[in-house]
């Protein structure tokens, strides 16, 4: 092998030494490095996401086992009285309730404004917090579902004022405002925050206590379900 021949392939074997590592470079995807930058961002630790989620999960069992109590009171009441009696006691504790969640949410607001609170520790508080607030959300709705089947006497005669539900529902339905909605889907999913409003049908009755429905179907529709009920 003469000397050029061996100066040439020198040259090879370092062009190829360099190569290698710089095409293994530009095969790492991008969206992995977007991923671990993404990752390293993060405010919240591993941990204060996993206290976060079951803090959510246990408010979102808690809320359910509320509504299914409220409503078996409802339905083992004797009297539309009675049931009024128990839309009344709802709506308070649930209105001493949302009142507690929003002083929590100026508390955390606080502590973490301070220096005392960590950011990972505020999301993961203000996640539970929210989902608190959409279980005062239901028990709301539930409570101005129960009172269209009691008259306007009834209501007033238990103190049981429409209006003041649907209040504390759109007031709880906030969820604290935007900025902390948006803090607890970050960290909790996007289902955490959506109102219960949003889970309303065209077939679910709106309308207010003592008013009746107007039927705005045409002579035809209405033969036709009455056709369709009698089979």
């Amino acid at each position: 092998m003469n000397q050029t021949t061996s100066i040439t392939l020198a040259v090879i074997l370092v062009a190829a030494t360099i190569a290698v590592p710089l095409a293994a470079a530009s095969a790492v995807p991008s969206s992995s490095v977007q991923s671990e930058s993404d990752a390293g961002n993060e405010s919240i630790a591993p941990g204060e996401r996993f206290a976060a989620v079951v803090g959510v999960q246990n408010a979102e069992v808690n809320g359910d086992v509320s509504e299914r109590t409220f409503e078996a009171k409802v339905a083992n009441a004797t009297s539309p009285e009675a049931k009024a009696a128990v839309v009344a006691e709802q709506f308070e504790a649930s209105e001493t309730r949302q009142t507690e969640l929003e002083d929590r949410l100026t508390e955390l607001n606080e502590s973490r404004n301070a220096g005392d609170l960590s950011e990972g520790r505020y999301q993961a508080e203000v996640a539970t917090t929210v989902a608190e607030m959409q279980t005062v959300e239901r028990q709301a709705t539930a409570a101005e579902t129960a009172t269209a089947e009691l008259s306007e006497d009834v209501l007033e005669e238990q103190d049981v004022d429409v209006e003041a539900i649907r209040a504390l529902r759109d007031r709880a339905g906030e969820h604290g405002g935007p900025e902390t909605a948006a803090i607890a889907r970050s960290v909790a999913g996007e289902d955490v925050d959506r109102s219960t409003t949003d889970d309303r049908t065209p077939a679910e009755s709106t309308t207010p206590p003592g008013e009746e429905q107007v039927d705005d179907r045409d002579d035809s529709e209405r033969e036709t379900v009455a056709t369709s009920d009698e089979n």
